[in-house]
């Protein structure tokens, strides 16, 4: 995207003034370590960490890796939401099943085996929202967290897929592979240090 045509926030003197436009940041004489934030994006960073930005304003570019991580607290929260999106998407095919059958005795029988297919729905959801663009699951969009490799960049699919299959060794190790994020500084569970993955929030100004 052209930065000429955006308009700014930055921060001043701690606190966020703005809009301005490209032509009133250029002549500020930004550094590279101010904090500023493009109309569009959810977050300041600085400004050495838009790369188009910063070449326009004769910065060098400097990628900043994360430094804001995840909670398991929060994450179970975010895996709350993905496994009632789940169960909603289990019910409306339950729906469209029982309304193309007959009612029988197997029919309660299939749609309680049915209930099987939850997390495998989950799972399906977690690669492809976590290898998009988005970084994130719908929980983890709505708690405002995502997915990275550790430079902070998105994953892709390929990782995504590796991440959300190492979470099996969780499950086989009684759960004990979940709870050694709580021993580790980057809140790293065992399924991400597998796929070398951090789960890092957003960063509050």
């Amino acid at each position: 995207m052209d930065p000429h045509g955006l308009q700014y926030f930055v921060v001043v003197d701690g606190k966020p003034a703005g809009p301005f436009s490209f032509q009133e940041i250029e002549a500020m004489q930004l550094k590279p370590t101010d904090f500023i934030k493009p109309e569009g994006e959810k977050d300041y960073k600085e400004v050495r960490e838009f790369q188009t930005l910063s070449q326009a304003l004769n910065i060098t570019h400097q990628a900043t890796l994360p430094q804001y991580f995840a909670t398991l607290d929060v994450r179970l929260l975010a895996l709350g939401i993905d496994y009632f999106v789940a169960l909603c998407v289990y019910a409306l095919i339950a729906l469209l099943y029982v309304a193309g059958t007959a009612a029988t005795e197997d029919r309660i029988a299939t749609l309680l085996l049915g209930l099987a297919v939850i997390p495998v729905i989950k799972f399906i959801f977690s690669v492809g929202f976590e290898g998009s663009k988005r970084q994130a699951t719908i929980g983890k969009i709505l708690v405002g967290v995502k997915v990275t490799d550790t430079r902070g960049r998105p994953i892709g699919y390929g990782i995504a897929l590796v991440r959300n299959s190492a979470k099996l060794v969780g499950v086989l190790t009684l759960g004990i592979g979940f709870l050694s994020g709580f021993f580790d500084r980057k809140q790293q569970c065992l399924h991400d240090k597998i796929a070398h993955t951090w789960v890092v929030k957003d960063r509050l100004i």
